[in-house]
């Protein structure tokens, strides 16, 4: 089998006319800068190392060369004990399919009541239409997921953050609300 294709990255050991290291960013990324691209389990292998080789960090690998490409597909590893805060963006919607791991998710009507939960396992794709708050929550010590949904980046006028969920500065207001939607999927 010929594992040096041009479609085949590796992480760790960066060929930098295909990959490059987004460091402005919030967490971990790469852009792919060529195309076709695979991502195979030696690359899932290379998200967890990179996680673990700093201090357990979520990683990104984006499979656009840009934040200002106009489809964004993502591979995400996130971690558990973590909390990414709801969420929605007006003009678009998203997608999550599992490829490693189980994630709950959470779908949420304007003034905050849990309309959806489920936790999501291997294989299975959820999707929410624009204007939906949502927000995830892994399950497993790490989650792996492919994301993709329409670009460009915007930045902070990308997401809305509603006001009644928590903005992440208070750790006991965030360990409660967790404990509540916990208890959506538990039910």
């Amino acid at each position: 089998m010929n594992d040096s294709g041009l479609s085949t990255i590796s992480l760790i050991n960066i060929d930098e006319n295909k990959l490059r290291n987004d460091d402005k960013a919030k967490t971990i990324s790469f852009f792919c800068k060529k195309r076709p691209v695979r991502i195979d389990r030696n690359v899932i292998s290379d998200l967890r190392k990179i996680s673990e080789n700093n201090n357990r960090a979520n990683v990104r690998i984006c499979l656009h060369d840009s934040p200002m490409a106009n489809h964004h597909d993502m591979v995400i590893l996130e971690r558990k004990g973590k909390y990414y805060r709801p969420h929605k963006h007006n003009n678009k919607g998203e997608a999550f399919h599992i490829i490693s791991g189980q994630m709950g998710i959470f779908s949420f009507d304007d003034d905050g009541c849990v309309i959806d939960s489920v936790i999501l396992f291997e294989s299975d794709i959820y999707r929410v239409e624009a204007g939906q708050y949502h927000a995830v929550l892994p399950i497993t010590d790490d989650v792996i997921y492919h994301e993709n949904k329409p670009g460009p980046f915007l930045g902070d006028e990308d997401s809305i953050f509603p006001d009644w969920a928590p903005d992440g500065t208070n750790a006991n207001e965030i360990d409660e609300y967790l404990v509540s939607l916990i208890s959506y999927i538990n039910k």
